[in-house]
């Protein structure tokens, strides 16, 4: 085993080629946090902050390969995910991580749809849901993505904890709401920033949400601290593509 003492969290996502999104925005989101970020590739992207031209998915033999590559060496107590080829395929991930590393916490980001309008998950089923949200620690799907869910489950009730994200919000107020398992709901405040949107914060918030449980803060700790590190992240600039080297975290 590996004698490196650092803080390791894995990104298990997509290649995106600009960095905006997917795991080189975990693995920037992570170093900016103190945290080191590993990753697994789970697709080939081929965009840029404004499009998004195709994707070239990879199975599940090559994912568990880089997956296990890393385990023969070092230790996870929080995993992120993003993008995948359907939820069979997540179930199946989420069952190998379970058996693997069965005390690292899942937190998912439930990519269904690129901003540009590309269909990363086509079917939604409740059955699929069911299985897949009991294994995971944290959902953070914006309002389109909540809707989405609760109409599939047939019920807003999940059998998991959710950060029901409120970036997509019509008004200044884009607070986040931490629903927990016992049906506690907790404000995450949040205010409209000025400029133009940036590309990838729904994987800038869930990476540091990743970082900061890994760092040993609770649930609400590591939400109410993600909002503030991605609100920096949307200041960092008026283009699309944010930076993370000027943000003070």
């Amino acid at each position: 085993m590996s004698t490196n003492k650092e803080n390791l969290a894995l990104s298990i996502a997509g290649f995106d080629p600009c960095g905006g999104a997917g795991i080189l925005a975990d693995i920037q989101t992570m170093h900016q946090l103190k945290v080191q970020g590993m990753a697994v590739v789970t697709a080939l992207t081929y965009q840029n902050e404004d499009d998004l031209w195709g994707i070239e998915w990879k199975d599940f033999e090559p994912i568990k390969s880089q997956i296990d590559a890393l385990l023969a060496d070092y230790k996870f107590s929080v995993v992120k995910i993003g993008i995948i080829n359907g939820l069979d395929l997540l179930n199946k991930l989420l069952q190998y991580l379970e058996k693997r590393i069965p005390e690292a916490k899942i937190i998912w980001d439930p990519v269904l749809k690129s901003s540009s309008g590309f269909d990363f998950v086509k079917k939604v089923e409740s059955d699929e849901f069911q299985d897949i949200l009991k294994r995971v620690h944290l959902i953070t799907p914006n309002r389109w993505e909540f809707d989405k869910i609760t109409n599939a489950l047939g019920s807003e009730i999940w059998p998991t904890n959710v950060l029901k994200k409120g970036g997509h919000s019509d008004t200044n107020d884009t607070s986040d709401i931490l629903i927990l398992t016992d049906g506690t709901e907790i404000v995450i405040e949040g205010k409209r920033i000025e400029g133009k949107d940036k590309h990838g914060t729904g994987c800038v918030l869930s990476s540091a949400i990743a970082a900061g449980i890994n760092k040993g803060q609770s649930l609400q700790e590591a939400c109410a601290s993600a909002k503030q590190y991605t609100e920096k992240y949307l200041q960092s600039g008026t283009a699309k593509l944010g930076r993370h080297f000027e943000i003070d975290a």
